[in-house]
């Protein structure tokens, strides 16, 4: 430890509760069923924060701080594999060492978060971290938010403000950027904005048709110049998510993106990338890098796997100073945390075509293809995605049968969630400490549940 208060007393302190932490998380080890004398306390407590929310949950879940790898307990004391990560915030898994150490850390600490005016060491060493991963590309600089919906207003404020008047936004069908005024109307998907009205002008064209690749990238262009024949060059900058996450996983191809890319290019249009979800767990870090478009990208925003959000953009979209603020940068344990992620992950085995992550993708897609034309055939239409993103259509693909699959995933012990519609489909965010007998018994229990369910 560099920061914080140190004496012998606390450094042995530290690293005896360190490991008497990982001792005890550790014990969680595998799937259990429910305590029956349990259940009632969940039940409770998850019926007394609904009234205090003002709506339920999709699942009856609420942990109680224990876990180890992909497990996670809940108060009724059942333990079942995690394999949606809070939406993806998880990589490495519960009680992995770095969030412990980064916890214990942040203790020794005068303060629990750190600010933009008052700076601390941990936004500025993990700043340096995360820059030198983009070492490649025009970025240049970093900024913190407290979201990801955050990273993406500072992004198009940066944008705006260099392209002032130019304030309309290019954005992509299926396309999901967060829950903030702006990055409302940026998400293609309506429900998630009944009732509110329109704040930024976004124009959104197809993704990429991945059921008519050959001619993806013309159907695009088409789009792209039918917004230039109606309404002029009034663009500030075209945001897209590579790996399209709410879409169920859909991505493109390094051609696609770089004739798309091009094009924006040609007409003077800034690229944004958003990264919230894709960030470290593509085949490389970012999933620009994974498609080799360091020279293209403008701005990229990350969070989630990061435990911060934030803003990279180019010297030449540095703003000018009063545009963008804020309290926070982060607490000290997330910095912390995000620090060390990123060198782990950096300096481990994980990334590129031999890496841990293409690894799990192989093993899951093996899985899904021997499911699909062995015991499951004509019940998993679909398997897909990239990295630790997966997903998989289960009976029509419609919403109620995807529901009713999940919910009974949940009870068999796998934790999921959706995406897309149209179909939906049931989205994993692997944790990488996965062993080959984890993902067995995964499989298992995916069989078993498609077969209870899926007519």
């Amino acid at each position: 430890m560099t920061i914080g208060v140190q004496s012998n007393d606390i450094n042995e302190h530290f690293n005896k509760l360190f490991s008497s932490i990982l001792l005890e998380q550790q014990k969680f080890d595998h799937i259990k069923p429910a305590d029956e004398s349990k259940k009632e306390v969940l039940n409770e407590k998850l019926k007394e924060y609904e009234s205090l929310k003002g709506r339920g949950f999709f699942y009856p879940f609420m942990a109680t701080g224990r876990g180890h790898g992909p497990f996670v307990e809940l108060l009724d004391g059942s333990v079942k594999f995690d394999l949606i990560n809070a939406i993806g915030v998880n990589l490495l898994g519960h009680s992995h060492p770095i969030y412990i150490k980064a916890n214990l850390e942040a203790a020794t600490s005068d303060t629990m978060m750190c600010g933009n005016l008052l700076s601390y060491q941990e936004p500025y060493e993990l700043s340096k971290v995360l820059l030198n991963a983009v070492k490649k590309s025009r970025l240049k600089h970093f900024w913190f938010s407290c979201s990801g919906s955050f990273s993406n207003d500072t992004a198009l404020k940066i944008l705006w403000q260099k392209k002032a008047p130019n304030y309309r936004l290019i954005a992509f069908q299926k396309s999901f950027a967060g829950r903030s005024i702006a990055m409302q109307d940026v998400t293609y998907n309506q429900a998630y904005r009944e009732g509110m009205p329109k704040s930024i002008q976004v124009d959104h064209v197809p993704h990429y048709n991945y059921k008519n690749s050959e001619n993806a990238i013309q159907e695009t262009i088409a789009a792209l110049d039918k917004l230039i024949e109606t309404n002029g060059n009034t663009y500030c900058a075209l945001t897209i998510e590579l790996i399209q996450g709410e879409a169920g996983f859909i991505y493109g191809t390094k051609e696609y993106y770089k004739a798309i890319f091009e094009w924006a290019k040609k007409h003077g249009i800034y690229i944004w990338v958003d990264e919230v979800q894709s960030f470290t767990r593509t085949t490389e870090m970012f999933a620009y890098q994974m498609f080799d478009l360091d020279e293209y990208v403008d701005v990229v925003t990350i969070g989630k796997v990061l435990q911060a959000a934030g803003t990279f953009y180019t010297e030449e979209l540095n703003p000018k100073a009063g545009l963008i603020a804020g309290t926070f940068n982060g607490s000290i344990a997330s910095l912390n945390a995000g620090k060390a992620t990123v060198r782990y992950l950096k300096e481990g085995n994980f990334y590129g075509e031999k890496g841990r992550i293409k690894e799990l993708e192989t093993k899951f897609k093996a899985k899904f293809k021997a499911l699909s034309e062995g015991s499951c055939k004509g019940k998993i239409p679909y398997y897909g995605g990239i990295g630790t993103m997966l997903s998989f259509e289960v009976g029509d693909g419609s919403v109620d049968v995807t529901n009713k699959f999940m919910k009974k995933l949940f009870e068999n012990g796998i934790i999921s969630f959706s995406a897309g519609k149209e179909p939906t489909r049931v989205r994993f965010l692997l944790p990488l400490p996965l062993l080959d007998s984890h993902i067995d018994e995964i499989f298992s229990i995916v069989e078993k549940t498609v077969l209870e369910t899926i007519n």
